[in-house]
C-alpha cells in the first residue's frame, strides 16, 4: 500500500480533515504506510472498511484470522463472497442502515473459523466523502462471549426473580426514594384493587390506600426507613382498597441505600391478614364478653371494678354495684325450654342496658345473674333511682313465639367504700343484699 493510500484511509476516520492534508503519523513510524501496516497486523479488534457496493477496502489481520483467511486476502472481496448467503443475511439489515448514513450498534452470534459460535458486539460508522455523500462504513467488532454469558446469567436471574414476584401470595411493592410507587406486582393488584398503571409514579396518599386510623403509625415507620434509623421494619396497618373496603395488612419493609448513604428504594411485602385480625378480635371479645348477651363477662367486670376502685381511691369518689337476679327464671327453662330462657336473658340484657347511663357498665356473671357498676357521678340517691328503673323494666312480659313470659327481678346494692373495700367483698356484699330482697318477697 502506498503512502497516499494509507493517508487517505487514516484521514477517512475524520471526514472534517481534508484528504490532501499531511498525514497524522506518530513519530515512531516513518510513514503512514508503516503505521497502517503495524495497525493492521497488531490491532486486536475485527476492523474493516466496506464501500457502498459491499466490497471490503480494508481489513485488519485479526479479522482475517478470525474468519480463517490469510492476512490481506479479504481486500477487494464482497461480504457476500466472504460470509456466504446465510451468514450475510444475518447482518445485512444492519449494514444497509449504515450505508444509509446511520451509526449502528448490534450484537450477533457468528461462527468462528474453528466452528464454534461466538458472540460479537459490532459498531458500524458511516464514512462520507468531501461532498457529504456516504462512501462506505467502518466496522469494528469485539468478541463478548464472557460478557454475553454474564448478561444472559443476569437475565435468567432477573426472570427467575420476576417469576417469584408474580407467583408469591404476598403483594410486592417497591417505593422510590420519594415514596412513589416503582413496582406494583400482580398480587398487589389482587389485594388492593388498583392496576399497576393506576398507581405507578404516585404516592400512597394520592390514591388513599392507608386508612386514617393507621396513617400516623405508617408515616412514622416510613420516616424511620427514609432517615436511615432502620434498615427494615414491619407494621400491621389498616388499608383501603380501590372499592372502598377496609382491610388489615401485615407489611414487611426493607430499605436499600446508595454508597453515599442516600436512600435508593424501599421494598415492601404485604399480606392481607384481615381474616386473622378478625378471628383474633373475636377471640378477644369472647374472653371478656358473654357470648349470649354480648355484655362484659365476669372476668371483664372484675378488671373494670379493680380499675374503678383505684380511680376512686385517687379521686375520693363513691362506687356502687347493683346485683340483679331474675325471679321465676328456672320455671321458664323448665316449661318452655332453654331456647326461651336464652331469649329472656338477651331481652333482660337489653332492658337493663336501657335503664342505665352510657358511662355505666352492665355485665352478666352467668346464669340469670347480672351486675351494674356505677363509677361516675354516684350521688347517694343514684343507686336507688337506677334500681327502681330496672325493677320497673321487668313489669312488662317478655315475648317468646307469641307467648307472654313473665320474670321479675331481685336487686341488691353495695357501695364503695361504705360496704366493702375490695372487688370480691364489694360483689359479695351486693349479692347478699340481693338475696335479702329475694327472701323478703
Amino acid at each position: 500500500m502506498d503512502i497516499d493510500a494509507g493517508a487517505r484511509i487514516i484521514c477517512a476516520v475524520d471526514p472534517s480533515r481534508p484528504a490532501n492534508s499531511p498525514p497524522l503519523v506518530p513519530d515512531a513510524f516513518p510513514s503512514a504506510e508503516a503505521f497502517l501496516d503495524a495497525f493492521t497486523r497488531t490491532v486486536g479488534g475485527l476492523i474493516s472498511y466496506v464501500d457502498t457496493s459491499g466490497r471490503i477496502g480494508y481489513a485488519s489481520d485479526a479479522l482475517a484470522e478470525w474468519l480463517g483467511k490469510p492476512p490481506g486476502s479479504l481486500a477487494g472481496r464482497t461480504l457476500l463472497e466472504i460470509y456466504g448467503q446465510e451468514a450475510f443475511a444475518q447482518f445485512e439489515y444492519w449494514t444497509s442502515r449504515a450505508l444509509a448514513g446511520e451509526d449502528i450498534h448490534y450484537e450477533r452470534q457468528a461462527m468462528h473459523a474453528d466452528g464454534s459460535p461466538r458472540w460479537l458486539s459490532v459498531n458500524l460508522r458511516a464514512h462520507r466523502d468531501a461532498q457529504g455523500k456516504v462512501a462506505g462504513y467502518f466496522s469494528c467488532a469485539l468478541e463478548v462471549n464472557e460478557l454475553k454469558r454474564t448478561h444472559d446469567a443476569l437475565e435468567r436471574v432477573l426472570q427467575e426473580l420476576a417469576t417469584h414476584i408474580e407467583n408469591t401470595p404476598l403483594a410486592v411493592v417497591e417505593w422510590a426514594s420519594d415514596i412513589r410507587v416503582k413496582r406494583w406486582s400482580p398480587q398487589a393488584e389482587l389485594i388492593f384493587g388498583w392496576k399497576a398503571g393506576e398507581v405507578l409514579g404516585k404516592k400512597p396518599s394520592e390514591f388513599a390506600m392507608v386508612h386514617p386510623d393507621s396513617l400516623e403509625m405508617v408515616q412514622a415507620l416510613t420516616r424511620e426507613l427514609v432517615e436511615g434509623r432502620a434498615k427494615r421494619n414491619r407494621m400491621l396497618a389498616r388499608n383501603v382498597t380501590q372499592d372502598g373496603r377496609t382491610i388489615w395488612c401485615q407489611w414487611y419493609n426493607s430499605a436499600f441505600f446508595h454508597e453515599d448513604g442516600k436512600l435508593a428504594s424501599i421494598l415492601s411485602l404485604a399480606e392481607d391478614v384481615t381474616a386473622r385480625v378478625d378471628a383474633d378480635e373475636q377471640l378477644r371479645q369472647a374472653a371478656v364478653h358473654d357470648a349470649l348477651t354480648g355484655l362484659p363477662n365476669r372476668n371483664s367486670l372484675a378488671a373494670r371494678l379493680e380499675h374503678a376502685i383505684v380511680r376512686a381511691n385517687r379521686s375520693g369518689d363513691r362506687l356502687a354495684l347493683l346485683f340483679i337476679d331474675l325471679d321465676r327464671f328456672k320455671k321458664v327453662n323448665d316449661t318452655l325450654g332453654h331456647a326461651a330462657g336464652d331469649e329472656v336473658l338477651r331481652q333482660t340484657a337489653a332492658r337493663i342496658r336501657a335503664c342505665v347511663r352510657e358511662v355505666d357498665t352492665v355485665a352478666r356473671l352467668g346464669g340469670d345473674e347480672f351486675v351494674v357498676l356505677l363509677e361516675t357521678d354516684v350521688r347517694p340517691d343514684t343507686p336507688g333511682i337506677i334500681g327502681e328503673r330496672i325493677r320497673a323494666a321487668f313489669d312488662s312480659p317478655f315475648a317468646w313465639k307469641g307467648l307472654e313470659v313473665r320474670c321479675g327481678a331481685s336487686l341488691g346494692v353495695s357501695l364503695y367504700p361504705d360496704h366493702a373495700r375490695d372487688p370480691a367483698a364489694l360483689l359479695a356484699s351486693a349479692d347478699e343484699a340481693m338475696y335479702r330482697e329475694k327472701s323478703a318477697t
